[in-house]
């Protein structure tokens, strides 16, 4: 197991200033970002600290086996952001054309993982937005397990994404994972797990653990605070109502001693990724540097 950061935390400079920065800090891993970006002419393989798959040429890829090999870094997964399930057709094909320029781009770089999110269709049912995501990942599931790139989703909830206080994201919690898993059946196909959304809503993470350690790809150090007298105001039907909030690992109800010693009893090989949401660490670039530096010497603890 090994100890990683998303880019994406550090929108503020560039990938290659990025990706120094986390490895003089002692991080092993990096989560890359790679939204959808146009080719312009003269573009360049990054913009801020994403990569820019569209722009990733033979000189592009060297580039950012250097700054890795530079920084003493390995790339634990490339982040694709976008959504299958689009109710457009034009924005969904286009969702999908980028999913697959990910997957090559993995490929290419020796990246194993990609990790995605199943989304919602609005006015689905869940059951019915993971049929329809069985069937429109189903291409790219194909691509990947050719390429031995493995695509994790994403367990966050993604509340109002579509709705308020409706989640956004239909694999939320294991009874859905079992549909998706059930609908899906590659070994190509596992999660991203989120700790903290699984404390919120009231799924023990360490038994999570137990339960999908095949499926577990990566593994996102992300804590959350509940905050209970805003919760008696608004009540858990409202989940954007505040009353619960995203913290740096150690400020919050997660047990990391136990659940990294969970994550070392099932075998757990992949990445414990920081995407630092917590948003009294946020506000400047210094400030998301000093939270990510407080996260890491809190797990380190309880690491090898």
């Amino acid at each position: 197991m090994q100890l990683g950061v998303s880019s994406s935390c550090l929108r503020e400079v560039s990938l290659p200033e990025a990706l120094r920065w986390a490895g003089e800090s002692g991080f092993q891993t990096v989560e890359i970002d790679a939204p959808p970006m146009s080719v312009r002419a003269g573009g360049s393989w990054f913009q801020q600290s994403s990569l820019n798959v569209s722009a990733l040429d033979g000189a592009a890829r060297d580039a950012l086996v250097s700054a890795l090999d530079k920084a003493g870094l390995k790339a634990a997964a490339l982040a694709w952001r976008g959504h299958l399930l689009e109710a457009d057709a034009d924005r969904a094909k286009a969702a999908a054309t980028h999913l697959g320029r990910v997957v090559d781009a993995a490929a290419t770089l020796g990246i194993g993982v990609v990790t995605i999110y199943v989304g919602r269709t609005p006015g689905a049912t869940l059951g019915d937005a993971i049929a329809e995501f069985a069937r429109r990942i189903a291409p790219v599931l194909v691509q990947a397990e050719a390429s031995h790139v493995r695509l994790a989703i994403s367990t966050s909830p993604m509340i109002g994404w579509q709705f308020e206080d409706l989640p956004g994201n239909a694999a939320f919690c294991p009874e859905l994972w079992e549909k998706i898993f059930t609908h899906v059946r590659s070994e190509a196909l596992g999660l991203a797990l989120s700790p903290a959304d699984l404390a919120w809503t009231g799924v023990d993470p360490a038994t999570a653990v137990t339960d999908y350690a095949e499926k577990l790809f990566l593994v996102y150090a992300l804590d959350v605070e509940m905050l209970d007298l805003r919760r008696q105001d608004c009540s858990v039907l409202r989940p954007s109502g505040g009353w619960w909030r995203y913290r740096l690992p150690g400020l919050g109800v997660i047990d990391w001693r136990r659940l990294i010693d969970r994550l070392h009893e099932i075998q757990f090989a992949g990445s414990l990724v920081i995407p630092q949401e917590d948003h009294v660490w946020q506000g400047s670039l210094d400030k998301v540097k000093i939270g990510l530096s407080l996260a890491r010497r809190h797990l380190v603890q309880f690491l090898p």
